[in-house]
């Protein structure tokens, strides 16, 4: 459970952004988000969703109406992703690759990380080196399209799973490294949106990841 809890970053006349700890439920799991909203009198209205294991930002809509034209333009904005990923990427700070692999969506697990053959479904996602060294690789990521558990698929396909995902990486990896580093969550946070909604421009931003450790004396 994450001893961080709920916010409340923007609020105006047609939705409300929140900040979700990981370790916390949007609604399936206690703590959750949907407690927290009933506690501060707010809709319900989720325009997405976040795996509990994963940080980052919610927005809800104030009136059912407005849901469906929130959940588009979200659809048509930048959501970015901010992950720690392991091993080192063979591409340059900087430098940008496309992650093409269809995949289903459904959640599924390291074995198979990609699902059957009859479900998979077109997925993209852009990831951009931040920096590396021998062990790891900080990068920013943007959906191009949604499945479930895509950016934790993708890395897990391309051999650089995401440290800390107990789903697509490996336990004993995940042990280690948590002991190593006094940490256990899993390094993925959902940290800007960037939309259009009713001829306004919106952008939030959230960081709360802590990678410095990761890179100090490590060459």
């Amino acid at each position: 459970m994450s001893n961080i809890t709920p916010q409340i970053i923007a609020e105006n006349g047609h939705f409300i952004v929140l900040f979700k700890p990981q370790g916390v439920s949007v609604h399936n799991q206690t703590p959750s988000l949907l407690e927290f909203v009933k506690e501060q009198k707010k809709p319900e209205h989720f325009v997405n969703r976040l795996d509990f294991e994963t940080s980052g930002l919610v927005v809800i809509a104030l009136n059912e109406n407005l849901h469906e034209p929130l959940q588009n333009s979200l659809h048509k904005g930048i959501k970015k992703y901010r992950a720690l990923l392991r091993g080192a990427l063979p591409i340059e700070v900087g430098e940008k690759v496309i992650w093409n692999w269809p995949i289903s969506d459904k959640a599924e697990g390291r074995r198979n990380p990609q699902g059957d053959k009859q479900n998979l479904k077109p997925s993209d996602t852009e990831v951009t080196l931040v920096r590396k060294n021998k062990y790891f690789s900080e990068v920013e990521i943007i959906l191009k399209t949604g499945r479930q558990h895509q950016i934790r698929k993708h890395s897990a396909l391309a051999k650089h799973p995401i440290v800390g995902d107990n789903r697509y990486n490996d336990d004993k990896y995940n042990l280690k490294i948590a002991d190593m580093y006094q940490e256990t969550r899993m390094q993925l946070e959902a940290e800007s949106l960037d939309f259009q909604f009713k001829n306004e421009k919106y952008n939030f931003k959230c960081h709360t990841l802590d990678l410095d450790k990761y890179f100090s004396n490590l060459t």
